[in-house]
């Protein structure tokens, strides 16, 4: 039985997880690179950025997150946090993502009739039961499925929901310091956070795709995502237009 071990203990090493609708041998190349150049969290997001471009996330927005049950309860508030990403707003980014990471999560496990009893659980228990439903009814490829549900329910479990005192990385893309205020400005607000947040939105996406009538794969680029795309380049440059003085705070952080 194949699977992404190796991927899941690169990537989850680093603070992250395996992520869905990112073409196998790319993925293997970002693991790749990542041992190679000896990458922790703190020098991790150029690598991210390759996956969560402004072409690739353009297509999530017009052809993918709309579509998917219960995570298209949340598409404007997603596609809003993607434009504040790209013009540079990645509190506003994160900030936005996260209760859209937890209603999705809360309300695919309650279409899968899976108990929780804390927050932390939804992800643990929602991904078990993904894990028991693709062995026992040999959905996809299941070693790699099983691969990718264990790497993000150790994401969860060490990172984004373990107590904020307790995150060991850099980059505190946690979900109890974020939404309770115990992080400041200077704390997160990197494109990192945002990479990890909207990867954990496209995890909800695959989930919701094993049960019910939608690609598992990556959509095709469209004349609206090549458009959406184009207009997120344009929020790049604005974003580096800022004056000195909406800078100031993202300076004294580095």
């Amino acid at each position: 039985m194949n699977n992404l071990d190796f991927h899941k203990q690169t990537f989850n090493n680093v603070g992250w997880f395996i992520p869905p609708y990112v073409q196998l041998e790319f993925l293997g190349n970002i693991a790749k690179q990542i041992n190679d150049n000896n990458v922790c969290e703190s020098t991790l997001a150029p690598y991210l950025a390759q996956i969560y471009s402004p072409e690739n996330l353009s297509a999530m927005v017009s052809e993918r997150y709309h579509a998917v049950p219960y995570i298209n309860e949340y598409h404007e508030i997603i596609a809003e946090s993607v434009e504040a990403h790209f013009l540079g707003l990645n509190h506003i980014a994160v900030s936005g993502l996260m209760p859209v990471i937890e209603g999705a999560g809360r309300k695919l496990a309650d279409s899968r009739s899976v108990a929780v009893t804390s927050i932390k659980s939804v992800f643990q228990n929602l991904a078990i039961d993904c894990k028991d439903d693709v062995t026992t009814n040999n959905i996809g490829a299941v070693g790699e499925i099983v691969s990718i549900m264990d790497a993000f329910i150790e994401f969860t479990d060490n990172h984004l929901y373990i107590n904020s005192n307790n995150y060991s990385l850099s980059d505190n893309t946690n979900r109890h310091g974020i939404l309770h205020g115990a992080f400041a400005d200077a704390d997160y607000g990197e494109p990192l956070n945002f990479y990890k947040s909207i990867g954990a939105i496209d995890f909800l996406c695959f989930v919701s795709a094993l049960s019910a009538p939608i690609s598992c794969f990556a959509p095709s680029p469209t004349s609206e995502s090549q458009a959406l795309a184009a207009y997120y380049r344009l929020c790049i440059q604005l974003g580096q237009k800022k004056p000195a003085a909406a800078n100031k705070s993202s300076q004294q952080r580095r």
